[in-house]
């Protein structure tokens, strides 16, 4: 294989995977800081009731604030929660913010990419074009089969997907506590998160489709019709022979 083949294939590779993680972290930050999604499942859950002492929205945002724009290692400034409490809420802004990172990165690293692939395709814009055209179909198509498998295994058994999450990125005996005298768990119930889950998963589905069916439109009107000739140019953007 000639080396420009190879490195079109690469970046277009890594284009291609770099979508879905685009796409999932973005629709995770759009429900995660979404103040109106909390405040639906509070009075879904009886969050308002079971902790009527207390002023209940101006916790949670002090919460997302912290989790959202903390940059030190310092607990959260709030009596509400217990010093366990605490140091699982600096474990999860912790995690928040590398996604955040790695979400910026993604971009970033996806511009690099296309500009790497103006040069190789010696900046012929038709060319350029049909290549992104494709990169997005296949990394909207890779996401949407991706986001709903893991919709049926979120529905089919969501206790598992959430203790695996858990042991995944937190140490052990850090993310349980107990209802009776540590009120993390009264205020973030654990159908809230399944909840959140379910609007992820849907957010991503509805962002790729929306991303696929608009690249399939331009797709369409390049080949004019015929999807197997304009495909059979990826990834070097000739025809084959």
């Amino acid at each position: 294989m000639e080396i420009k083949k190879l490195l079109l294939l690469i970046v277009s590779i890594l284009m291609i995977l770099l979508i879905p993680i685009v796409i999932y972290i973005y629709s995770f930050n759009s429900i995660t800081f979404n103040t109106n999604f909390y405040k639906k499942e509070f009075t879904k859950y009886n969050v308002y009731d079971n902790l009527a002492e207390y002023d209940i929205e101006n916790i949670n945002n002090d919460v997302l604030d912290y989790l959202k724009n903390e940059k030190s290692d310092n607990l959260i400034r709030n009596n509400f929660f217990n010093k366990r409490e605490k140091l699982h809420f600096l474990d999860v802004k912790n995690l928040i913010q590398k996604t955040v990172q790695v979400y910026y990165f993604s971009i970033v690293l996806f511009l690099l990419l296309f500009i790497i692939l103006i040069f190789l395709l010696k900046f012929k814009l038709k060319t350029i074009v049909k290549k992104i055209l494709i990169i997005i179909a296949i990394g909207s198509a890779l996401t949407l089969i991706d986001a709903f498998l893991f919709f049926l295994l979120g529905n089919l058994n969501f206790d598992f997907v959430f203790d695996l999450f858990h042991k995944t990125f937190f140490s052990f005996g850090t993310y349980t506590f107990n209802s009776q005298f540590e009120k993390i768990v009264v205020l973030y119930p654990e159908k809230l998160f399944f909840d959140a889950l379910l609007k992820i998963i849907t957010k991503t589905i509805l962002s790729s489709i929306i991303l696929l069916f608009f690249s399939i439109i331009f797709i369409f009107a390049f080949s004019k019709g015929n999807f197997f000739k304009f495909f059979s140019k990826f990834p070097d953007g000739k025809n084959k022979k």
